[in-house]
């Protein structure tokens, strides 16, 4: 059995960003306004014109103009889009709750509609939606911004060119074509966006929310950052510490370490997300093989089998054919890269990710059988709904225009594949896969100064609330621990269980977000949560 419609959802959801909210309204002119206080001196505090989205009339869509560059907030805007859920208890708003779902390049807008949706759950109860505008914003080149970043002519060009090439790269011609891609997928960034990459970095995007707080009427700013929005948080908390209102962070990005450290290293050795993934895949086996029956997969051994699996076809990749006749090849960097994402997300390691690697597992033995046909078809599948369109699709050139300016990366190839020999020995399945990641940022074209290094510790004029899972494959609970040493006026919250995004894997977090948000009551030091549900469990 494949993936349900729902289950893709949350997969584009989680992995890779859905854009499906049209009709945003026209952008609104700008007035000249006194600077917002402890932004930035002369920039034109937007005025927001609301007006009911044009296929979601209960929630409110517009577009805030923001200077290109701060260096010159007299001289050329862009717009950032922006989605509304207000307040459905008006009387008694608190005042507006900004989310960023983070990547960087994830579209906020159409996170919120998905959430309002019930397509995906709320980081919220009925407490803060009653009591707040909850406020979803596209940043600058991404979602329903205006520009948005472009590295090709066409979404079958980049589609082309990504399928040129595997996630992971195996010999020394694989290797080679990567490097050739990257070249070109850098090239085409840089020429079809040259003035928005310079100006793409999160320094720019952190101005940019206090103006929009300016612009919501805030004296401070209520936020609520995902992943990438804690590093984005903690970088408004450093500029701008004053302005800090009630802040939660969910799912934590270590923003030191994600931009510095020894030369040639990435973000993912850096922080340890390598890692951290192979923790949570060996989580993966122990609940697997605990569950027994339950468990499709590994037929009580799902390490060894999964060792057995990816060891074969690593050696030869196997051919199967889908039901349409076309040839699909089921290979070491499909299955290790489709299991680094289903991982993401507890609930589908049963249905999804135990299913796909029993049907890969009897595929090695007979691909003619019918099994193997109907995963050729899902293989299919997802590849058509977007999963497996490649490195340079989706919020792909956001997330590099930003992560490649500023972070520190490995800046030649010879360094990039010593950095991939050096991480697979201490992350065997994860190590190459997260390290060419960052493949793309070898002569990326823009740099940019980072803004998580250096100025800590931050003491910020209200508590910021962290929360985190203890087995989490993008953000490892120790980067959450050290954001609490970095924001000493914070407390941690750690979701005993597994997943990204923990408001996702725990009503319990749902709740102590909440709690904090409506009536700035933050939990005991050292309060923990339980998951909602331990994966291969009965009932």
């Amino acid at each position: 059995m494949g993936p349900t419609p729902r289950q893709l959802s949350v997969l584009l959801t989680v992995l890779f960003g859905l854009s499906w909210l049209g009709g945003l309204v026209a952008p609104a002119a700008s007035s000249a306004q006194p600077a917002p206080p402890g932004g930035v001196p002369d920039v034109a505090i937007p005025e927001l014109d609301w007006a009911s989205c044009a296929d979601a009339p209960e929630l409110d869509c517009a577009h805030a103009s923001v200077p290109l560059d701060y260096a010159k907030p007299e001289g050329e805007t862009i717009t950032l889009g922006l989605v509304r859920a207000p307040a459905t208890e008006p009387e008694r708003r608190i005042g507006a709750l900004v989310i960023n779902r983070g990547g960087p390049g994830y579209s906020a807008v159409d996170y919120l509609r998905q959430v309002h949706d019930g397509i995906v759950a709320s980081p919220v109860d009925d407490r803060v939606r009653a009591r707040y505008d909850l406020i979803g914003v596209d940043g600058r080149g991404s979602g329903h911004a205006d520009p948005v970043v472009r590295c090709f002519d066409s979404e079958p060009e980049a589609i082309q060119l990504a399928g040129s090439v595997p996630a992971i790269p195996d010999d020394a011609a694989q290797r080679a074509a990567r490097m050739r891609a990257d070249r070109t997928y850098a090239q085409g960034c840089h020429t079809r966006s040259r003035e928005l990459l310079a100006q793409l970095h999160s320094t720019a995007m952190a101005r940019d929310l206090d103006v929009l707080r300016a612009a919501l009427g805030q004296t401070r700013l209520n936020y609520l950052g995902q992943s990438y929005g804690t590093y984005l948080g903690a970088g408004y908390a450093k500029l701008f510490p004053e302005r800090v209102g009630r802040f939660v962070f969910d799912s934590v990005l270590d923003p030191v370490r994600r931009d510095q450290g020894a030369p040639g290293t990435t973000i993912s050795s850096r922080i340890g997300t390598d890692i951290a993934t192979e923790q949570t895949l060996a989580e993966f086996f122990r609940l697997c093989a605990a569950a027994g029956s339950r468990c499709s997969f590994g037929d009580g051994d799902p390490a060894g089998q999964f060792r057995e699996l990816t060891e074969r076809l690593r050696a030869a990749p196997l051919p199967l054919t889908a039901s349409d006749g076309a040839r699909v090849w089921l290979d070491y960097s499909y299955v290790v890269s489709w299991t680094g994402g289903w991982l993401y997300q507890p609930e589908l390691w049963s249905q999804v990710g135990a299913t796909f690697l029993r049907s890969a597992w009897d595929a090695l033995a007979d691909p003619a059988a019918p099994a193997a046909v109907r995963l050729a078809d899902e293989i299919q599948q997802l590849r058509q709904a977007g999963m497996f369109a490649g490195p340079y699709t989706g919020l792909n050139p956001v997330f590099h225009a930003v992560t490649c300016a500023e972070a520190q990366a490995p800046r030649t190839t010879a360094g990039l594949h010593a950095l991939v020999r050096e991480r697979e020995r201490r992350a065997p399945r994860f190590g190459a896969l997260r390290a060419y990641a960052a493949s793309p940022c070898v002569g990326w074209p823009v740099v940019a100064k980072p803004l998580g290094v250096g100025g800590w510790p931050v003491h910020t004029k209200h508590p910021v609330l962290i929360m985190n899972s203890r087995f989490d494959p993008a953000t490892p609970v120790w980067s959450a621990e050290r954001m609490g040493r970095l924001l000493p006026n914070s407390r941690l919250v750690v979701n005993e269980g597994w997943g990204h995004v923990t408001t996702q894997q725990s009503q319990c977090a749902v709740r102590t977000a909440s709690e904090y948000l409506v009536h700035n009551r933050l939990p005991d030091q050292g309060a923990s949560c339980v998951p909602d549900s331990v994966p291969f469990s009965a009932g």
